[in-house]
């Protein structure tokens, strides 16, 4: 198989894949067309995807049939909901702020093969703006029963002196094999302040993989907040540039892997101007033979000087099958910044479980809770107490389970 993906072009992929929906300008047509032909689909070979393999992807069923069905649960009661099920809206959304409907959708700015081949296979296009007026907290819900593709693409804005909140739900029946292929473009403007929370509890079959572009303008604020829960494969590649000075930025993450789960988190943060704060933290649990990779990257260019950096990736392995791959990264041109960098790789501290047992509890009990404390320094970084109470239940029941 992998000398088959050595001589595969995305465009070859497009056969599998229905036109989008959506109207494109020529220009964008003609630009993604051009990607996918000049791209050669990723293998190990390649140092971005070099912990992480797509050879099972193409092996999967895209024939719509149904297999499964799942209940999402509303994670927010106060946000305003848009289902999005198998790919498709389920219903004319009348919000304030949101549009579903497009003359022509923009069009494409980034130069990465899955965001060309979303783009031209696109199955749902929604823009959230926040402003003075549209403050509602959004949740978009994206359901997924057959064995399908789905290429969601979002466009977020906040406005200047705006605030806002989103929340991405991916939830998926256990049997189901999709291939997900979803962009995010967030511009976050002057004085603005924006909050998104992604959770991913996808099918054991399914394929996730996303990227988020992001722009930072002066004195904004952007939290990102990535949670990881199933799935075979989830791919996350976050891209921050930050753009103006005084800026704050949070990058936030956790997940929980069991079977023959792998997760792939990449973080690039970008910092082009002068005085301004990022913080990334990332924390998960390996369990049997599944596998997790964490790319972080922080830039700081020539003429930004007084930043302040600093990232951490932490994980504890429950097994000895399990695998990790961390690899966090400075790379710094100014002279007058403060950064750190730190990944951590252990196992449960068998004085802990050997004490907790002393006071009564089973050994199942004394390691349930120490991940759920070793956890809890993400969570507490949450501000949105829903996505906080869903995520504490779902830490419980996956290790109840």
């Amino acid at each position: 198989m992998e000398e088959v993906l050595k001589k595969t072009k995305f465009d070859d992929l497009r056969a599998h894949f229905k036109p989008s929906q959506f109207p494109l300008s020529d220009d964008s047509v003609k630009q993604a067309g051009r990607i996918l032909k000049e791209s050669d689909f990723p293998t190990r070979k390649n140092e971005h995807w070099k912990y992480t393999s797509l050879n099972s992807l193409l092996k999967l069923p895209f024939d719509g049939e149904l297999n499964g069905e799942v209940s999402a649960p509303q994670i927010s009661s106060n946000a305003k909901r848009i289902i999005i099920k198998n790919g498709q809206i389920q219903a004319d959304v009348s919000i304030n702020g949101v549009k579903t409907h497009w003359e022509s959708i923009p069009k494409i700015s980034e130069e990465d093969p899955f965001d060309a081949l979303n783009l031209l296979h696109c199955t749902s296009a929604i823009e959230i703006v926040f402003d003075q007026e549209n403050t509602s907290d959004i949740e978009l819900v994206f359901e997924n029963t057959e064995n399908n593709f789905v290429f969601p693409r979002t466009y977020i804005r906040c406005c200047k002196q705006s605030k806002g909140n989103v929340i991405m739900n991916f939830q998926g029946s256990e049997v189901n094999a999709s291939f997900i292929n979803a962009s995010t473009y967030i511009e976050v403007e002057e004085n603005a302040h924006l909050s998104v929370h992604k959770i991913q509890k996808n099918g054991l079959n399914t394929f996730d993989i996303q990227r988020e572009y992001v722009n930072q303008a002066a004195n904004s604020s952007f939290t990102m907040n990535t949670f990881c829960l199933s799935g075979r494969l989830t791919r996350n590649d976050l891209n921050i540039r930050v753009n103006g000075n005084n800026c704050e930025t949070f990058m936030n993450g956790a997940y929980t892997l069991k079977g023959k789960s792998h997760c792939d988190n990449h973080t690039t943060v970008d910092h082009k101007v002068a005085h301004c704060y990022s913080k990334e933290l990332y924390k998960g649990v390996v369990d049997d033979r599944a596998t997790n990779v964490f790319n972080g990257k922080v830039f700081v260019r020539k003429d930004a000087q007084k930043i302040n950096a600093f990232q951490s990736n932490a994980n504890i392995l429950l097994s000895e099958t399990g695998t990790i791959n961390s690899k966090p990264e400075l790379e710094i041109y100014a002279d007058d910044v403060k950064c750190s960098h730190g990944s951590t790789t252990g196992q449960l501290d068998e004085e802990a479980v050997f004490y907790l047992r002393s006071r009564g509890l089973s050994e199942k009990s004394a390691k349930e809770l120490l991940v759920k404390a070793f956890l809890g320094e993400v969570l507490e970084e949450v501000g949105n107490e829903d996505v906080r109470s869903y995520l504490e239940d779902q830490i419980e029941k996956h290790f109840s389970a």
